[in-house]
């Protein structure tokens, strides 16, 4: 008994409307991030990182330049201390960062208790990413 040509091509739409159902729905596209917005991200996770105890993420998150001539275990110890109290600080404002081509300072407001802080940050844009860059002042 031969095969029915007819009957064989019917199942090729029945294949394709199986395998087309099986990928499962298009993945929504996420829209594109502000160069503001990703400065103010970097700036978050940094202070997540370091009121975590993630001395080596926060570490990371440096430029080079700023990890340069610095101590890590002198950096691992300031995070240690701000990790401490660092579930009590509350982020009350993250400012729209100021960006002059691939540098940038964003001003944080922070609350622990009555206190509030200012500080603001630099950053650099650097291996496709915007870094902390705080490096060492040097004097001869």
């Amino acid at each position: 008994m031969s095969p029915n040509p007819r009957r064989s091509l019917a199942v090729v739409p029945l294949l394709l409307l199986v395998f087309a159902c099986s990928r499962g729905p298009a993945p929504t596209p996420t829209p594109t991030l502000t160069p503001s917005d990703q400065v103010k991200i970097a700036v978050r996770s940094y202070l997540a990182a370091i009121y975590a105890g993630e001395a080596e993420k926060a570490w990371d998150m440096h430029t080079r330049e700023t990890n340069q001539g610095e101590s890590f275990d002198q950096f691992a110890e300031a995070v240690d201390v701000a990790a401490s109290v660092g579930d009590q600080i509350e982020i009350v404002q993250i400012d729209e960062p100021e960006i002059n081509g691939e540098e940038a300072r964003c001003t944080v407001v922070q609350r622990l208790g009555p206190r509030i802080s200012v500080y603001t940050f630099t950053l650099r844009y650097e291996d496709g990413e915007w870094r902390i860059h705080n490096p060492a002042q040097f004097n001869p």
